[in-house]
């Protein structure tokens, strides 16, 4: 069975109007609204691609029943730990006539450790055996150490955890070893302390972490991302598109590795279907994900080469 976890979700509203006047009342012409947050869209990724997942996480107030009952709508199922404070939001405000975007957002909500306690106890019920995406960031005022315990907990229980973070909570996530990690060029410097960008200089960074992870993807951008395992180091490279916003692609990358993984598929095709997916975010509008279509036509174009 595959999860995902996010623990910081959001309900996301976006509106448009032809421009914003302020001290007066502005109309919106369009407005959309979903639930966002990585993990969660890894779960998109993962339907997209004919799979199922139940999301897992934190949610709470109107917004939290509101975020979930939309993933219903989207066919997928999650089981959140229900928290006394209100889940995050964000409106984004397009101007058409100027093409401006503004974002506001909700500071992240208050738990509690008993809030925190039950999140772990629906981990305990997680069936042996199964797939968890661990991803996206840590509610302010959590221990950052909360990847690093959830992937723990799940190792015990003969889970294998796939983590995409950042920063502290990414660092202590991967101390704890998870199956498979997987950084952007970006992510993975700061996890480093380093600099590098060369497939060779990656390559060398890489080896650090080689003994206690047993999967590492580097996504590399327009290049594409290099893959290392004991089946061997890969390059997965994209063809060319015209890219019109690469929000998303990580994700999609992710879901689309995941997808193949869970099911015993190699890390080579894994790789050529993730490189696929995160190239066909790519291809849509901003925060759009991967369409199934583009990524059986993309996949075939990606070129997998062993070094």
């Amino acid at each position: 069975m595959l999860y995902t976890v996010t623990l910081d979700p959001l309900l996301e509203r976006a509106v448009g109007v032809e421009e914003l006047v302020y001290d007066d009342v502005n109309c919106i012409i369009e407005e959309h609204k979903k639930p966002g947050g990585k993990g969660i869209d890894v779960s998109r990724v993962i339907r997209e691609l004919g799979g199922e997942s139940t999301a897992l996480g934190f949610a709470g107030g109107y917004g939290g029943l509101e975020l979930t009952d939309m993933l219903i709508g989207e066919g997928i199922v999650s089981d959140f730990a229900r928290i006394n404070s209100e889940s995050r939001s964000s409106i984004t405000i397009y101007q058409r006539k100027k093409k401006i975007r503004t974002l506001l957002c909700t500071p992240s909500p208050a738990i509690s450790q008993a809030e925190v306690d039950s999140f772990f106890e629906k981990a305990n019920e997680i069936p042996p055996g199964s797939d968890v995406v661990i991803s996206g960031n840590v509610p302010a005022g959590l221990d950052e150490g909360i990847f690093a315990r959830l992937i723990k907990v799940l190792k015990k229980r003969n889970i294998k955890a796939f983590l995409d973070s950042d920063q502290e909570a990414f660092k202590l996530g991967v101390d704890a070893a998870p199956f498979l990690i997987k950084p952007n060029i970006f992510e993975f410097n700061r996890l480093t302390g380093g600099s590098v960008s060369e497939v060779k200089e990656i390559a060398e960074a890489v080896k650090h972490y080689r003994d206690s992870v047993e999967y590492i993807i580097v996504s590399i951008g327009g290049r594409g991302a290099l893959g290392f395992s004991k089946e061997g180091d890969y390059h997965a490279r994209p063809p060319r598109v015209k890219v019109r916003n690469s929000l998303g692609a990580g994700d999609s990358l992710l879901g689309g590795v995941v997808s193949v993984m869970s099911k015993s598929g190699s890390f080579e095709e894994a790789l050529r279907v993730g490189v696929a997916c995160g190239t066909a975010a790519t291809l849509g509008i901003s925060g759009s994900l991967c369409k199934k279509t583009d990524v059986d036509s993309i996949k075939k174009e990606v070129i997998i080469e062993k070094f």
